[in-house]
């Protein structure tokens, strides 16, 4: 039974050697050009996180953290933090590459048709409708991530301060860049040093045993 634990530990961590640039560069290119009315870090994440796993909760939110703050497109600079750490500098530009080739493409020539037909009433309804699923989608991106970072999962015990301390900054950043609009890279700057503190002098919950750790 202990040989099963290298295998184990193996496949926690994200198997970006098995990405080729040619996949990676397929994989960004449909992200590009299925996320009508925005929203890509969202279809990113369901993708890279939710579906193939290749990276985790915490780098994705790491990498979402780090190009919000960073001048230029936020998704541009994710696709780039992205491609880098599954496939190294030839993964991000063959990421950005990906991203950007199709859409540009689609763009051009979608404002060629919108300014023939820029006055039909179905084709506003329409792009209504795809912000409002884009808007949804950002959404549960939202959810699925502030659930990792308070920690409300399934068979998570102990550490109520710091999952309030958590709820807190994610509240806090909420109400100041959503509700009253002021700039996020100040918030940014003002909650993170306190959000670190806090996750430093608050005590973590205890981990729970693997299963083939209790099971032997």
């Amino acid at each position: 039974m202990e040989s099963e634990h290298p295998s184990s530990e193996v496949k926690a961590g994200p198997p970006s050697h098995n990405v080729g640039l040619i996949e990676l560069f397929l994989l960004f290119s449909q992200l590009g050009l299925s996320s009508f009315g925005g929203a890509v870090s969202a279809w990113m994440h369901r993708d890279f996180v939710q579906r193939r796993q290749l990276i985790n909760e915490t780098e994705f939110l790491a990498a979402m953290a780090l190009c919000r703050i960073m001048p230029g497109a936020t998704v541009v600079n994710l696709a780039v933090v992205v491609g880098k750490r599954l496939r190294g500098a030839a993964g991000a530009a063959t990421a950005m590459l990906g991203l950007l080739l199709g859409p540009c493409l689609v763009v051009v020539a979608f404002a060629v048709v919108y300014r023939r037909f820029a006055g039909v009433a179905l084709l506003h309804t329409a792009l209504e409708g795809l912000a409002a699923a884009s808007v949804g989608l950002m959404l549960a991106m939202g959810a699925s991530l502030a659930n990792h970072v308070v920690g409300f999962r399934r068979g998570s015990g102990g550490g109520a301060a710091r999952k309030a301390a958590a709820l807190v900054v994610v509240g806090a950043t909420f109400v100041l860049v959503g509700v009253l609009r002021l700039p996020m890279v100040p918030v940014v700057l003002c909650l993170t040093p306190l959000s670190v503190a806090l996750a430093y002098v608050l005590p973590a919950p205890p981990r729970l045993p693997r299963a083939s750790d209790a099971g032997g």
